[in-house]
């Protein structure tokens, strides 16, 4: 299996502007991260927008990923679903198609209790033989504790990874004092990286348009120069301030007023100049006003972490 370490990239979905997978979009999206230091293409993301597309076309997209990767990073399939038979089915293509590993959250967008979560994820282990990595979905799925971790790690000796975008500091803490991070690779994303890296893990997973900050922040870790890596990660945070924006815009009777997604692919292609197409529907792309928004948090990106070209 490649390594797992460093930073990973997870990547958007591109689009037509007739909401059809634009092929050749995904494939420079591919090379530009992996340009940008990327070690792995994990595809399938819910910024991706997997709850809004077809089996078929979600099968496709891998395909096209595996194939355009040919063998240049180690490679996770996004197999996350709105139930557990899906999650099944689309694991096993992805070993079929040659995937280091399935990657797997809790169903969304309904909430499980812990024993159906716990239950989820053992059919998973039961009906499947690729590697898996594990996701901790919430704020946008169910909450998996520590607790409920180290049960479901305890399922199986498949588990290689797991995604971990949990904030507080006493989860990621918790979770390496239960000897998870010796179990298997745990991954922070852009907003928590400096934590997991201090207690140990390999590196970070994050989207495509945060890859060159966070390969500086990981750079600067390696070295050990402490006040370059932290003063890097407050930068991420002052865009991405520890999902509080998002966890609001999750709970009953908020007013969502964009959907997210358009502004991080208006946000990838002033960095990238790679145009990632609109959001699927009914989603909507960048305003006026979040496009100056993406311009702005790009230059200030480019400033500290200039992409290479």
């Amino acid at each position: 299996m490649k390594p797992l370490e460093g930073i990973m990239a997870l990547p958007y979905t591109p689009f037509n502007e007739d909401f059809t997978l634009n092929e050749d979009a995904v494939r420079r999206e591919i090379d530009w991260v992996i340009k940008q230091g990327a070690t792995g293409i994990w595809p399938g993301t819910f910024a991706g927008q997997w709850p809004e597309m077809d089996e078929a076309v979600r099968k496709r997209h891998l395909e096209v990923c595996i194939e355009h990767v040919g063998g240049r990073t180690f490679c996770a399939a996004g197999c996350h679903a709105t139930n557990t038979l899906t999650s099944i089915r689309l694991a096993n293509y992805a070993e079929k198609i040659g995937y280091d590993c399935a990657w797997i959250s809790p169903t969304v967008p309904r909430r499980g209790t812990d024993e159906e979560v716990y239950e989820h994820h053992r059919m998973i282990f039961e009906n499947t033989g690729i590697p898996i990595a594990l996701y901790d979905s919430s704020p946008v799925g169910t909450y998996m504790a520590p607790g409920l971790i180290k049960r479901i790690a305890a399922l199986s000796d498949n588990i290689i990874a797991m995604k971990a975008i949990v904030s507080d500091i006493c989860h990621i803490a918790g979770m390496y004092h239960l000897g998870l991070g010796e179990k298997f690779s745990i991954f922070g994303v852009e907003w928590n990286m400096m934590p997991h890296l201090q207690f140990g893990a390999p590196g970070a997973l994050g989207g495509s348009d945060w890859i060159p900050i966070m390969v500086a922040v990981y750079d600067a870790f390696k070295k050990g120069d402490m006040e370059k890596a932290w003063h890097l990660q407050q930068i991420i945070i002052s865009q991405s301030p520890l999902l509080i924006p998002r966890t609001a815009a999750m709970a009953m009777g908020s007013r969502i007023d964009h959907s997210v997604v358009g502004y991080m692919k208006a946000k990838f292609f002033y960095m990238s100049g790679i145009d990632l197409g609109p959001p699927l529907p009914p989603y909507k792309a960048a305003t006026d006003a979040e496009n100056e928004k993406a311009k702005k948090a790009v230059a200030e990106l480019n400033r500290v972490a200039k992409p290479k070209e």
